[in-house]
């Protein structure tokens, strides 16, 4: 008997060594969880920086923040690492699938880390738009980037066998994952923002010294979003609320950084028709018109709700008409582009011969 159960145990072992262990949804969640904190440390530290809060030291209360977030999930990540590894499973599987890249980002934040304390002490403190292009932050966003990623792809990879599954239990992980790293993206590219850098506010001059900055921030922003949104929507029947959370959540985030706060009520109403259009259209069911009329919807109606809010504020509209409208119009555009590029580049290729 006793033979038999170390055999048993030893066989437990080797196949452990093949594969990854369960993850499973409630390890995802968790890890949604502490990437949220995680944002927040991010968040507090961003707030001290545009409102002047930061002296010349790297040892501030801020950094202490954000670095202890870090630091809780870098002690998740290593702990299940270390106990992993222990009951036979090899180093580079010793995670589940899709949190291989988050371990990765948690490395290259931690060196970054060290890197930023050294160049804070050579350079001192970065001031503005200076603080998202030092090398050293762009490393920590990297890092941030791959943890964030984990459980987007985790919980991607299990879902993979349920397409039909469209509830927030079974994708609450992507949407909410998704919704931090484009509200990363956004954070690190706020120099060129329209919420954090709202140049039709800033007066007449705008139309014709800043308008062309304005726009482009609109773009950018609009491929961002884009971006995000599409591989959801392309594969899966999106739970209700999802572009209203996505929405909100980077908006309401943006204004934290320079108390723009009103631009928030545009951002959810955006979302809102935008989650009723996605679920009348339903562009995963199929059809190319359905994946082309969600994503010109999406940044469109952000950026239509953007200028209310800035007509609002204004009590008229600081740009033209030919502007605004445009800028609008031309945003959807950039979406339907990134969906047709996507499109293309999945459709078979027709001059390859039939294998």
């Amino acid at each position: 008997m006793a033979t038999l159960q170390s055999v048993e145990r030893q066989a437990t072992r080797l196949r452990a060594q093949s594969g990854h262990p369960v993850g499973g949804a409630r390890f995802d969640w968790a890890m949604v969880g502490l990437s949220a904190l995680f944002l927040a440390g991010l968040w507090v530290d961003g707030w001290a920086h545009f409102h002047g809060e930061v002296d010349g030291s790297f040892f501030t209360p801020w950094h202490f923040l954000f670095y202890g977030a870090f630091g809780t999930v870098a002690l998740f990540l290593g702990y299940h690492q270390v106990r992993n590894v222990n009951r036979g499973y090899a180093f580079r599987r010793a995670l589940p699938v899709g949190y291989g890249l988050s371990l990765l980002g948690v490395g290259v934040f931690a060196l970054s880390g060290f890197a930023d304390m050294i160049w804070h002490t050579l350079f001192g403190i970065e001031g503005g738009s200076e603080a998202l292009m030092s090398p050293s932050h762009i490393g920590l966003a990297i890092g941030m980037t791959w943890v964030f990623a984990g459980p987007v792809r985790a919980a991607w990879f299990r879902a993979n066998a349920e397409r039909s599954a469209h509830n927030w239990a079974n994708l609450g992980p992507i949407v909410i994952g998704s919704s931090m790293l484009v509200t990363l993206a956004m954070f690190f590219t706020s120099y060129a923002n329209p919420v954090v850098t709202p140049v039709v506010l800033y007066g007449r001059r705008s139309a014709s010294e800043y308008q062309d900055f304005g726009v482009a921030t609109i773009l950018m922003m609009a491929a961002i979003l884009t971006g995000f949104i599409l591989p959801m929507v392309r594969r899966w029947r999106v739970p209700f609320g999802t572009f209203t959370l996505m929405f909100t959540l980077s908006t309401a985030l943006l204004t934290v950084l320079n108390d723009a706060f009103i631009f928030i009520i545009g951002a959810a109403v955006a979302g809102l028709v935008t989650d009723v259009l996605a679920a009348r259209w339903q562009p995963a069911a199929g059809g190319a018109w359905r994946l082309l009329m969600v994503t010109f919807a999406a940044p469109a109606l952000y950026f239509a709700g953007y200028f209310a809010t800035v007509r609002v504020i204004e009590g008229t509209m600081p740009w033209s008409i030919h502007v605004w409208t445009g800028a609008i119009v031309i945003a959807g555009m950039v979406g339907t582009s990134l969906a047709l590029m996507v499109m293309a580049s999945a459709a078979p290729n027709r001059d390859q011969p039939a294998a």
